[in-house]
């Protein structure tokens, strides 16, 4: 039986379903601080587990044991035992460590979990590369990531594999378009996702004011410390910048669809150079011209994005590029999560056959 710990992401999540679909009796485990309600089943069949607060730090010599005898209890009741773990944190490696010998351990990156908030910094680093030493096999989802665990952890790259995030059928299907997109001048620009500190408004504005974009559309939520210089103020001045503001995320894939070109406006920083974007594989299955900032290793390596070198000067070749892209019709690329599982298959498979020679 496979477990994965945890699946408290939506990326996470996705993944961890599309393992249960290729492996049906796979168990999905979503630890949660201790509340009245307790643990027990949750949506998606996933298994919530109450453990003491600060579980995943201070107290974690305590919270670790109580997971493992929770996953050893639950894989007993469906008659089987737990023969591999998918951690998809450093935070597990007190029980990684007590597991280690007896079950496969399998460790999924899905992050540079350094620049998280709180998670240690050089420590988390630190700590990660022990994780990917006790791990039969680490999945990066980007090539940037892996090769960071190559470098600086001393990994086997026979043992690392790139799965990247990935996207649902969902959004190749047509859909109805939202209605305030709808009205706005073409070809329109757009961006979706949430608009924090990640993002280079700078950019953003360069592109509204390029004279080859009709509108530029913002679909998000605008956090408390993006404005730090004033570039979210200057861009509610200019009259082609419509802003939506938070949307559902069922309906997600309607707005992406809405948009002419796709702008995928990260700022360079280390976060985001080694992240996989869902905005980018999702807006591949649309199928819509695809304009970025550099700053994203793995979409400024992918072939047919525009992007725009960090000196901006290539902007306006690049904006006209993509409306030339847009006046040709889409062209879907749908990369679901389901492809990025059959990878693993496709290893566990190919040690298989090594184990049998």
């Amino acid at each position: 039986m496979i477990a994965q710990v945890d699946v408290n992401t939506i990326w996470r999540r996705q993944f961890g379903l599309a393992v249960r679909r290729r492996w049906p009796d796979t168990l999905l485990v979503s630890p949660r601080k201790v509340s009245l309600r307790g643990g027990g089943a949750a949506e998606d069949g996933v298994l919530s587990v109450g453990l003491p607060p600060g579980w995943a730090t201070r107290t974690s010599a305590v919270a670790m044991p109580i997971l493992g005898c929770k996953l050893r209890s639950q894989a007993a009741r469906r008659g089987g035992r737990i023969e591999t773990i998918i951690f998809t944190s450093f935070h597990y490696l007190p029980l990684a460590r007590a597991l280690q010998g007896d079950t496969q351990i399998i460790y999924y990156c899905s992050d540079d979990y350094s620049g998280y908030d709180g998670w240690g910094g050089d420590a988390a680093l630190s700590r990660e590369g022990e994780m990917c030493r006790l791990a039969s096999l680490s999945i990066f989802v980007s090539a940037a990531l892996r090769d960071r665990a190559i470098s600086s952890y001393g990994v086997d790259p026979a043992r690392c594999i790139v799965a990247a995030n990935a996207s649902e059928p969902r959004f190749s299907e047509p859909t109805q378009l939202p209605a305030g997109l709808a009205a706005l001048p073409k070809p329109i620009f757009g961006t979706v996702g949430v608009l924090g500190d990640r993002i280079d408004y700078k950019f953003l504005d360069a592109v509204a004011r390029s004279p080859e974009v009709g509108s530029l559309a913002l679909v998000g939520p605008v956090t408390a410390s993006a404005d730090t210089e004033a570039a979210i103020t200057q861009l509610r001045h200019n009259a082609k910048v419509h802003w939506f503001g938070s949307q559902p995320h069922d309906q997600i894939h309607m707005w992406m669809a809405g948009i002419d070109v796709a702008v995928i406006p990260y700022v360079s920083s280390n976060f985001n150079h080694f992240c996989s974007p869902m905005r980018l594989w999702d807006h591949l299955a649309i199928g819509q011209p695809i304009l970025a900032t550099e700053a994203c290793d793995q979409v400024s390596r992918h072939p047919g994005i525009w992007v725009v070198p960090e000196s901006g000067e290539a902007l306006d070749r690049q904006v006209a590029g993509a409306v030339r892209e847009y006046a040709t019709g889409r062209n879907p690329r749908l990369e679901t999560w389901d492809d990025r599982v059959a990878l693993i298959a496709a290893w566990q498979e190919e040690q298989q056959g090594r184990g049998a020679q």
